[in-house]
């Protein structure tokens, strides 16, 4: 199957939402608190939250489309972990490096819970360390008991039980949130996890959504379009894009079921998926996944950029702050898109490339 490249557009999508809420919402709680554009800016992006659910889907999507279960379970947690530790491991460097200087505090106990991938998990009761982290350690709890579950058991007996994780999942945070979904440090009648729900629900509906994908792939790419076909695809595109950026990034949802997000995720992924819509096809060029490329260590590094700047610059030189908003963005920015494509060109990519050599050379494949 060709390699999809107009899904790689939402991860910048997804990326950008969080980056943007941590942003503002760091500005919020802090010495700028009653600045009137950060103020503003900071209840245009308090959905950006619900931009995780897009990555759990996502995580499910490829989980599904690239399954292979000839791998053992301790392989397939292997390469995970081997895949998405060492930008944790640098970050956490980051961490202590800064403590040194007083910059931020480093609690060794959280940084250590984290590196074990427990924070997103309801063994932790604060995700300290590196916050952002919980995303990773629930998709790859949850993956690795989906992955158990499809490799010992016959699929459809697992597609099943799978249909009733994600509907009761969602259930649960809809009504124990009050029609929200968020969170993930929040553990509900000391059983589960919020974040946990979050990646069951997420990742399952991704998981279905690449199912469908890879039984009619064959269907969807030689059905005969017509133009009708083409405009109602490019209307979904358009609606759920709309939706998405608006409610993510420009304002805030007035309405009170969220599971509409999780609605508006599916629609475009599928039609995505399709790629017959003006919009898709203008999005499934390889500039896409050239940018998304760099969003896993944007997500991972963004947050300890806005840690320092808070502890620090806008703390001790609020008025600076305050008289130059603007430029106080930039500079932040900026600084978060240096740390990541640092990140990823010295840490992340390196990283994979040995691994991924080092394994070829451990099944034979070595020149």
């Amino acid at each position: 199957m060709d390699k999809i490249k107009n899904i790689e557009f939402l991860r910048v999508i997804g990326c950008a939402a969080v980056i943007l809420l941590h942003l503002f919402t760091k500005m919020h709680i802090g010495a700028l608190d009653d600045i009137e554009i950060y103020n503003k800016l900071y209840g245009m992006t308090r959905n950006g939250n619900k931009a995780v659910d897009l990555f759990f889907i996502l995580s499910g999507l490829f989980f599904c489309y690239k399954l292979n279960l000839k791998a053992s379970m301790f392989d397939f947690i292997k390469n995970k972990v081997l895949r998405l530790w060492p930008v944790l491991i640098f970050v956490i460097s980051l961490y202590f490096a800064a403590s040194l200087f007083g910059a931020v505090k480093f609690d060794i106990y959280h940084h250590l819970l984290c590196f074990l991938g427990l924070n997103g998990t309801n063994l932790v009761l604060i995700n300290g360390g590196s916050v952002v982290f919980w995303y990773v350690s629930a998709m790859l709890w949850v993956l690795a008991f989906y992955y158990y579950l499809l490799k010992n058991y016959e699929e459809k007996n697992v597609n099943l039980t799978i249909a009733l994780i994600v509907f009761f999942s969602y259930g649960v945070l809809i009504h124990a949130l009050k029609g929200n979904i968020y969170g993930h440090d929040k553990t509900l009648n000391y059983i589960i996890n919020i974040g946990m729900l979050r990646a069951l629900g997420g990742i399952g509906v991704g998981y279905f959504i690449g199912l469908w994908y890879k039984n009619n792939f064959e269907a969807i790419k030689n059905f005969n379009y017509k133009i009708w076909h083409i405009l109602t695809l490019t209307f979904i595109e358009f609606i759920s894009l709309f939706f998405i950026i608006n409610n993510l990034m420009l304002h805030k949802l007035k309405f009170n079921n969220q599971i509409i997000f999780i609605i508006a995720f599916a629609a475009v992924i599928i039609a995505f998926l399709i790629n017959k819509g003006f919009i898709s096809r203008f999005l499934n060029k390889n500039w896409c996944v050239n940018v998304a490329k760099y969003t896993y260590s944007f997500y991972m590094t963004h947050i300890f950029i806005f840690n320092v700047f808070k502890n620090s610059v806008w703390k001790n030189h609020a008025e600076i702050i305050i008289t130059h908003p603007y430029l106080n963005l930039f500079i932040t920015l900026a600084l978060v898109f240096i740390l990541g494509i640092f990140t990823y060109h010295f840490v992340e990519a390196p990283c994979a490339r040995y691994f991924k050599n080092k394994n070829v050379k451990n099944l034979g494949g070595g020149g």
